[in-house]
């Protein structure tokens, strides 16, 4: 019925509207609910943080459609990137910025992005 804007999904219905689009989604949802930042500094890092993440998944979304001979080795890659490469990074904001959030001292799209990313 054309509701698909791209002929794919995701798609959510919110507030009269038909939305697509995974980052388009998530960053209506954060406005709304007070979870992107009180001001321009503060989205800024919050997307500079929640693009990270996307990188990290990334990994585990390739090791779907890696060949059964290679899995091994990205699984390898994978745990090495995750441990020495983007969690140390979010240990240290955390760490510098003192207090329990990623950004401001407030939960953010990037502390509910981040939560997601660690339960996979």
């Amino acid at each position: 019925d054309g509701s698909l804007l791209f002929q794919q999904v995701p798609m959510v219905e919110i507030d009269g509207m038909k939305m697509v689009q995974t980052r388009a989604i998530l960053n209506y949802i954060a406005t709304k609910h007070n979870l992107y930042g009180k001001d321009l500094k503060e989205r800024a890092l919050i997307d500079m943080y929640v693009e990270g993440m996307f990188d990290l998944n990334e990994l585990f979304v390739m090791y779907e459609i890696t060949p059964e001979d290679k899995r091994e080795q990205q699984i390898a890659n994978m745990i090495d990137k995750a441990e020495n490469r983007y969690f140390p990074v979010f240990e240290k904001v955390l760490k510098d910025h003192g207090k329990d959030f990623l950004v401001g001292n407030q939960l953010s799209k990037a502390d509910v992005q981040l939560l997601e990313i660690i339960l996979m």
